[in-house]
């Protein structure tokens, strides 16, 4: 139904993108958000967000049939009563109340790629209620799997190709998990919900290199990831009177993440494993968020509440490794970082209705937030980190309907990002094959953020056309830092200026350690634009169909802590386009469609290296037919860009500021088409 309501396919698109894992793309990492905020899906549920972390929201519809739907609300720029703030478009789903209600929803699903077997997947999740309670309960199988291969050309710095490499890789994601919401209604209005996950998942990569040219060699990488995670979570509403309508949610969740990565050599004589690495993650995150929402009039209205988020971070590395098979395992780097956050925030949340065609709604959040992050040693020693951050974050957004088909929007807003605790901790960087080290004393980013947004809609819900124009200043901006600490001839420790003007030679630039981490600058921007452009094609004959197009330009800019230059942030490119057409056939209960992504190039540049990509186009086409009384088969094909694309890796032996260059080496990256067909249905 989602699917069908133009503008809504890239809400959904973007939910499957940030909860998806990436089972060995190498796309960019993600912060993860800890806490609610005032932020968080764009996708309600009853006006109320999914009292979930790792249970998302995607999830969630997945196992919610059709016939429990009573209506489906969009709702465009500032509105009171919702569980969140955004500028743009919120979709709010109505389900069926006071019946008795039992459905079974079931799919069977299989992904088949290039070089791997079939995939099976299964689904069965039980829906109803009965008097006051509704209750849903689903178990599913998964098993994600995945190849992709690419080729790589090494040039020495006098540019004559001195090796030619091909590497494969396949990975697969096993595991199951078991979800349910329940919700219990009380006679006086009050609405208490429940929801519950367990799922245990592991994945395992397999990795082979064969070099050939001067430096003959054949290397297989084997990773075992064991993941299991739980979830708790719920929320309570009920009408306090002359206190105002009280709003609660709860989420206790725990994941632990054990993963062996084994390297083992092969050049023909010998067979051995010369590395192993060992990462150990547990992570649990407690949050509890509560508020009063308050009408002070007919057009006013008042949110008061806070939040509290709780959350431990323990991680531990260790790699070994050996010359040769008679040599016993020594212990290269080890890093072990036990991180609790306390968080807490403070909200007020205004909304006006000035008139009938204009919405103000106004907010403003003190956040406190406290961590300690121990370093432990292998001899029991502890560096202890302890900070306390206090931060305002003022937030406007107006809405102004100057007719019924044309809206402006305009937002101001203070946002302050939350860590990556994964930035603390020291890992391997398995595509440039070198240590990342982890830094404990990174500070939170801070971002001022304004945009003016003008949509125009069509009669009649034929479609609307929206432009967007942003600006984002950063402050504390997170990204690799130069740690070096540099010193003349005699061992004196200068500044990196004072190094760099000495013109080093060999000698002194040996007994340097260069060395990066992620930190903070004081300052970066962005700024750009959006188009999109959502069209029904009823007026030229096509009925039932849809079409979506979106482009947007971001120039993000940072000064290289390296080359001192300006550059755009890491992986981040200028340029994307999405597009999606959908064709519902009704008549013949046939629906087919196809999407796409494209980006433009964009670079990695780290203390010794620079890395530009040319990432890959994804596509996807689909086709839908309900075979009888509600069975749909669903064939889809896509080709994924995650990973994908043309890239030139540029190598240096040391600092790349001294552009002494080590190789360059030319890599065409792949990956397979995968079809996957679906069967499913609902009694």
């Amino acid at each position: 139904m989602l699917q069908r309501i133009p503008g809504v396919p890239e809400i959904l698109d973007k939910n499957r993108q940030q909860n998806s894992g990436g089972g060995g793309g190498g796309g960019a990492n993600n912060r993860a958000e800890r806490g609610f905020g005032s932020g968080g899906d764009q996708i309600l549920i009853g006006g109320k967000r999914l009292a979930g972390k790792a249970n998302s929201i995607d999830d969630t519809l997945s196992r919610i049939s059709a016939s429990q739907v009573s209506k489906i609300e969009l709702i465009r720029g500032a509105a009171s009563g919702l569980d969140v703030q955004s500028q743009g478009l919120v979709i709010n789903i109505t389900l069926l109340e006071g019946e008795t209600t039992s459905t079974t929803f079931w799919r069977i699903k299989g992904l088949y790629a290039v070089g791997r077997d079939l995939a099976p997947e299964f689904l069965l999740s039980h829906s109803g209620s009965t008097g006051n309670l509704e209750y849903m309960i689903s178990a599913e199988r998964k098993h994600g799997q995945g190849y992709f291969d690419r080729d790589e050309l090494i040039f020495n710095s006098a540019d004559s190709l001195i090796d030619e490499r091909d590497i494969a890789v396949k990975f697969t994601n096993k595991g199951y998990a078991l979800n349910s919401n329940l919700t219990y209604s009380f006679e006086d209005g009050a609405q208490f919900r429940l929801n519950g996950l367990f799922e245990p998942i592991q994945q395992k990569n397999n990795e082979v290199q064969i070099t050939t040219g001067n430096n003959l060699d054949h290397t297989i990488w084997d990773r075992t990831k064991d993941n299991d995670k739980w979830e708790i979570g719920g929320d309570y509403s009920r009408d306090m009177g002359i206190l105002g309508n009280f709003k609660s949610l709860f989420v206790i969740n725990n994941t632990t993440e054990e993963t062996i990565i084994d390297r083992v050599r092969d050049t023909g004589a010998t067979n051995f494993q010369y590395a192993s690495e060992l990462t150990d993650l547990k992570r649990t995150e407690k949050i509890f968020r509560g508020s009063f929402t308050k009408n002070l009039s007919q057009s006013q209205s008042l949110e008061l509440g806070g939040e509290a988020a709780i959350n431990t971070f323990d991680k531990t590395f260790n790699d070994f490794g050996r010359s040769n098979v008679i040599d016993p395992f020594v212990l290269g780097t080890s890093d072990d970082v036990e991180i609790k956050e306390n968080r807490y925030e403070i909200f007020a949340n205004h909304t006006y209705n000035i008139s009938s065609n204009f919405v103000a709604q106004s907010s403003l959040t003190t956040e406190f937030s406290k961590i300690v992050a121990d370093n432990i040693f292998a001899d029991g020693t502890v560096s202890r980190r302890d900070t306390s951050f206090t931060y305002l974050k003022p937030r406007i957004n107006l809405r102004y309907d100057y007719s019924d088909q044309d809206q402006l929007r305009f937002t101001a807003e203070k946002k302050v990002s939350q860590l990556d605790f994964n930035n603390f901790v020291t890992q391997f960087d398995q595509r440039t094959s070198q240590v990342k080290l982890g830094n404990t004393n990174i500070r939170p980013e801070q971002i001022w953020d304004f945009s003016i947004a003008y949509e125009h809609r069509l009669n009649n819900d034929a479609g609307s056309f929206e432009a967007e124009v942003f600006y984002r200043r950063y402050k504390d901006h997170i990204t690799v830092v130069d740690f070096t600490e540099y010193q003349n001839i005699f061992g004196d420790p200068i500044g990196g200026e004072d190094f760099f003007a000495l013109n080093p030679d060999l000698t002194l630039r040996d007994m340097i350690d260069f060395t990066s981490k992620s930190g903070n600058i004081d300052k970066a921007s962005a700024h750009g634009f959006k188009l999109k452009g959502n069209l029904r094609l009823g007026f030229i004959g096509v009925h039932q169909a849809t079409i979506s197009v979106g482009y947007v330009y971001e120039k993000r800019r940072e000064i290289d802590q390296f080359t001192l230059l300006s550059s755009n942030f890491d992986r981040q490119s200028d340029h994307s386009y999405t597009f999606n057409f959908r064709h519902d056939v009704t008549d013949w209960d046939f629906s087919y469609g196809i999407e796409g992504r494209l980006r433009s190039t964009h670079t990695a540049n780290e203390i010794n290296y620079s890395w530009p990509w040319t990432p890959g186009t994804f596509l996807q086409a689909f086709v839908e037919y309900n075979i009888y009384n509600g069975i749909k088969l669903r064939v889809e094909a896509a080709q994924d860009e995650n990973g994908t694309g043309r890239s030139t890796l540029f190598r240096y032996n040391d600092h790349i500021r001294l552009n002494d260059l080590n190789s360059r080496d030319e890599k065409n990256h792949r990956r397979p088409k995968e079809i996957t067909v679906s069967l499913q249905g609902t009694f």
